[in-house]
């Protein structure tokens, strides 16, 4: 398939997608294909609800507070609302509405300063997923430093700036052709970070350029992530604590024991820190590539009794508690679409034949 092909069997997709939720919606078949599928349940999934905090972070991070609290509120109307580890538990009886669950991942500021009181507003729960590094150390991860490089110099220098001190010849091409074919966007370039460059090459660049730029880290953390104070004011607040592991590395990536080290040691964080005892665990980034058996074998080590993904689509009884799917939410989230996936109309199309999974 070329390029042009598949992009137009991607747009085509996209506009069934869209005219078959707007016809759920707006008709009220919502309701109907609601009663007819089996009970569910549907996991949102976000980052950031926006705020200065976060401002140099990407949009597909964040959400408007208002768009949010009036998505939330509409869910609470019609579902259950609830955590991701009480959605699971219910999720096992026969009766009663359909489950939805709010979740976060990482454990941003905002999740304290404009979360939890959106949260109080509505009267609903929520699940936040929480790397420990930066609530233990006070240390982020690459794509910090990288997104902080980004808005100060742009894309065009920071592949200069890198490249010199990237010892990794192919991720330097890499990243000059994305510049030389003009698609050298923030998404593009961090893709290959993610997934083509050596870790510690990498990593070892990106910090190089972010110290020589006049970055300090603790003052980074401090201005994107939570404090443990802030935390116990998550928990205060009916909020459930999930693990996220310790550096919020892509799992497949590493060997057994370093797969079991970070989930562990992330959930341990969490319990001794909080006094309770983490059971529900997201995988970082969590497409299929991003974990493995291995990866799952970790959390069930650890002690977790569930685990999300990033893949769309809804959760029945009898699914697998370690492969949960979630429907990711952003600036450019759209009621009607997450209400069509919510009530099972994309399952009812996946269950003939026909996937519009984003």
């Amino acid at each position: 398939m070329t390029k042009r092909s598949g992009s137009v069997k991607h747009r085509i997709k996209l506009f069934l997608r869209d005219a078959w939720a707007r016809t759920l919606f707006h008709t009220g078949l919502e309701r109907v294909v609601d009663a007819l599928m089996p009970r569910r349940l549907t996991i949102l999934a976000g980052h950031c609800v926006t705020a200065p905090s976060n401002a140099r972070l990407p949009k597909d991070m964040k959400i408007a507070g208002e768009k949010l609290e009036r998505m939330m509120s509409w869910f609470a109307r019609r579902y259950d609302v609830t955590t991701v580890g009480e959605g699971l538990r219910r999720l096992e009886g026969t009766k009663g509405r359909s489950l939805l669950a709010l979740s976060m991942d990482d454990g941003y500021r905002d999740n304290a300063t404009d979360l939890l009181p959106l949260l109080a507003r509505v009267g609903v729960p929520a699940t936040v997923y929480l790397e420990s590094q930066p609530l233990e150390a006070r240390r982020v991860n690459w794509s910090h430093k990288f997104f902080w490089i980004l808005a100060r110099v742009g894309e065009k220098e920071f592949v200069r700036s890198f490249g010199a001190r990237c010892g990794d010849a192919p991720t330097v091409t890499r990243l000059e052709a994305l510049q030389a074919e003009g698609s050298a966007t923030t998404y593009q370039l961090k893709r290959v970070l993610k997934y083509d460059a050596p870790p510690a090459a990498r990593n070892r660049a990106i910090e190089e350029v972010f110290a020589a730029l006049g970055g300090d880290e603790r003052a980074l953390c401090d201005e994107l992530y939570m404090t443990w104070a802030d935390v116990r004011k998550l928990a205060d607040g009916g909020v459930e604590l999930g693990g996220h592991t310790v550096n919020h590395e892509i799992l497949s990536r590493l060997d057994a024991a370093g797969a079991e080290r970070e989930v562990r040691e992330g959930r341990e964080a969490i319990d001794r820190r909080m006094d309770v005892a983490s059971a529900s665990f997201a995988f970082p980034f969590g497409r299929r590539w991003d974990y493995d058996a291995k990866s799952k074998e970790a959390v069930k080590k650890a002690g977790f009794a569930s685990a999300s993904t990033t893949h769309a689509g809804t959760n029945r009884k009898g699914c697998d508690a370690y492969e949960l799917r979630r429907v990711m939410i952003d600036e450019d989230a759209e009621l009607f679409l997450v209400a069509a996936e919510a009530c099972g109309g994309f399952d009812l199309l996946r269950a003939i034949g026909i996937d519009l999974s984003s």
